[in-house]
């Protein structure tokens, strides 16, 4: 179908043909999108009449499930899926592999959510279109935006058998440590040769500067990770113990009702400050009259005073106000981060290792290590938080002066 324009809208005023093009413009993307919908999925189910059919394909539902799965959990990049559904052979509808630029489009498509956009329109989430749900969408955005920016807590690859990736660092220097790997033969008494790999974290400082760190050149990559893993399995156990219905409690009582209580009292103070702006202007047709006891400059003076106050007041509850909506809003997403590290704390022990280093890379900010593997653990923001406000019986000693809430445990062997 093409639609034209007739050809006596070209004879308008420029306004009036402007407005014109413009709603044209606006119902050639309506029609275009109902034709979308029309579309999708179509089949016809009779010879007498048509039926529009919207459904999903379970099969391929399940692999966009397995897509995201392997991307959120596991951190497998496109690549890495193209070849893992590959080796599952898992193919497309001609038959043949899906991909990196299928599976990127599928990570982007807000589609499996159940949303149907087409240019600016978008209609709401149809359920019975919807195979992943729009948190974990929305988390699978933020994870790709992360990876392009080469965000901290989102490694690049997890397919390397160390458990630390980005966030380990010399202690001393404060240079981050590289994985380094390097392999030897050795024959056995049987005669087989056998090749052994040995793993490292390398401070890369130290080797081209040396003396001028005084750390080890590396620390082994089982052994650092044995102790890192020891230390989370500790805190993660803790997590399992606080049930989400107190940390909602307390966080309510400690972050909402603090701004609700404030925003009270200076809701109080304007009203005060208004009463008294009402008597200085009743006491000045007093001084008109002649019959105050207050002469007019001081008079002026109060009224001056109190309504620069009435409008300081006035700010503050404005500010407070959209504060307290922040915090009631956010509420909800400090929720879903700590039944994020609920979660964590239960599959920790039984996920794969791939799980493991995504799960490392959210949970610790970094892991800091200086000789005879004595460490020091900083762990992300929100686990400090949820650490403070809900963890019960912190050692004194395990905080650092001068830092916000910083856990640092230290381990020596």
């Amino acid at each position: 179908m093409k639609i034209t324009l007739k050809n006596e809208i070209m004879e308008l005023p420029i306004k009036l043909k402007e407005e014109i093009n413009k709603n044209f413009e606006n119902m050639k993307k309506a029609f275009y999108f109902l034709a979308t919908l029309l579309l999708l999925s179509c089949h016809h189910a009779s010879q007498k009449g048509h039926t529009v059919s919207v459904r999903i394909d379970p099969d391929e539902a399940e692999i966009v499930k397995l897509i995201f799965q392997k991307y959120l959990c596991e951190g497998y990049g496109a690549q890495r899926l193209c070849r893992y559904l590959a080796e599952q052979g898992i193919t497309n509808r001609k038959g043949r592999n899906i991909p990196t630029t299928s599976i990127n489009r599928i990570i982007k498509n807000p589609i499996y959510t159940g949303v149907i956009r087409n240019g600016e329109s978008q209609s709401e989430v149809l359920p019975e279109l919807q195979i992943i749900d729009t948190e974990t969408y929305e988390r699978a955005q933020q994870m790709m935006e992360k990876r392009v920016t080469h965000h901290g807590d989102v490694p690049l690859n997890t397919k390397g058998r160390s458990l630390l990736v980005g966030n380990v660092y010399c202690g001393h220097c404060g240079g981050r440590l590289t994985l380094t790997t390097s392999g030897r033969k050795r024959v056995r008494k049987d005669g087989t040769i056998v090749r052994e790999t040995r793993a490292r974290y390398q401070c890369h400082y130290n080797v081209r500067h040396p003396g001028e760190c005084d750390g080890q050149s590396g620390y082994g990559v089982e052994k650092l990770d044995k102790l890192v893993d020891q230390i989370i399995r500790i805190q993660l156990g803790r997590i399992q113990n606080a049930p989400s219905q107190e940390l909602i409690a307390k966080q309510q009582a400690q972050e909402v009702e603090l701004v609700k209580s404030r925003l009270s009292l200076l809701n109080e103070q304007y009203r005060q400050k208004q009463r008294e702006y009402q008597d200085l202007r009743a006491e000045t047709i007093k001084v008109i009259q002649g019959t105050s006891r207050l002469n007019a400059d001081l008079l002026n003076s109060l009224v001056s005073e109190t309504a620069e106050q009435i409008k300081q007041l006035a700010a503050q509850i404005q500010s407070t106000t959209a504060e307290l909506e922040e915090t009631v809003q956010t509420a909800s997403q400090v929720l879903r981060e700590y039944d994020q590290l609920i979660s964590w704390a239960e599959m920790y022990d039984h996920c794969t290792f791939e799980a493991k280093k995504m799960i490392v890379a959210k949970f610790v900010k970094a892991v800091r290590v200086r000789r005879d593997y004595e460490i020091d653990i900083e762990f992300n923001v929100s686990f400090e938080e949820f650490q403070a406000l809900y963890l019960e019986g912190e050692p004194e000693e395990a905080k650092r002066p001068g830092t916000n809430t910083i856990l640092a445990m230290e381990t020596k062997k």
